[in-house]
């Protein structure tokens, strides 16, 4: 399927969701699941890459900015690994430090998203 077809989709269901269940869950559906996996996606695929804009643009006649900041504070946010839940010390080490890689990782997407979702336009 192509990028900007995935995005339309995405956001018709969004506001599907919106009418049936809220604004949060609209929030989390849509910035936190499919837009961040979509960035992820841009990683690797100029085609992603080259309907970012228009997606944002979309995300923006969804939502208000401060709906969007607030859900960005919250988004991917986990508690950290607890080493008590294994016996072994190399391995609370080795969970310890994908933890670590996995919750880094989180944040910076998170940053990206910022970066696209809550840039002032520029006139």
């Amino acid at each position: 399927m192509e990028p900007h077809n995935i995005w339309i989709r995405h956001c018709k269901t969004a506001r599907r969701i919106d009418d049936e269940f809220g604004t949060q869950k609209t929030l989390k559906y849509l910035v936190e699941e499919k837009f961040l996996n979509f960035l992820e996606a841009a990683d690797d695929n100029t085609d992603f890459r080259a309907e970012i804009p228009a997606f944002v643009a979309e995300i923006k006649t969804i939502f208000e900015p401060w709906q969007l900041r607030e859900c960005l504070e919250q988004a991917r946010q986990t508690e950290p690994f607890d080493p008590t839940l294994c016996d072994d010390p190399e391995e609370a080490e080795m969970e310890r430090e994908f933890d670590l890689h996995r919750r880094t990782a989180g944040r910076l997407l998170v940053e990206r998203a910022r970066e696209w979702l809550l840039e002032e336009d520029v006139d």
